[in-house]
């Protein structure tokens, strides 16, 4: 039993030091790097902006995937990076915004206050023309 248990565990450590023959992870075909993908308008457009080709009647009526794939994730960071800007922008404008209201004396105490007083007000105008 020992001996079953060490000759599996010795197969599958020389599997895992073993060296792949040459070429074992070259394609077989050259059928993945041609080629063969018909891009949509919207991926023209995108590898236009990506600036993989100067416009799009210069992009071929078939690209490789792989080219479709890259652009994407180029566009995908553009985007990103485009919206993380923005976000900062409308941080700094709130930042600003806020400062300039308490300057002006504005606070969202001083806001929730004045509601309750007028809904207390509201309110007891409300019972006197009941009670009358």
């Amino acid at each position: 039993m020992d001996k079953i248990i060490f000759r599996s565990s010795l197969c599958t450590l020389r599997r895992k030091f073993c060296t792949p023959a040459p070429g074992a992870n070259e394609p077989t075909s050259r059928a993945s790097v041609t080629p063969n993908y018909k891009p949509s308008e919207f991926q023209k457009f995108i590898l236009v902006w990506t600036k993989k080709y100067k416009s799009k009647a210069e992009i071929p009526q078939y690209v490789s995937l792989s080219l479709i794939d890259r652009s994407r994730s180029e566009a995908r960071i553009k985007i990103s990076n485009i919206l993380i800007f923005l976000t900062c922008l409308a941080s700094l404008g709130a930042v600003l915004s806020g400062r300039a209201a308490a300057k002006r004396g504005e606070s969202v105490h001083q806001m929730n206050l004045d509601w309750h007083k007028q809904y207390e007000e509201d309110y007891k105008k409300k019972h006197e023309t009941d009670n009358s």
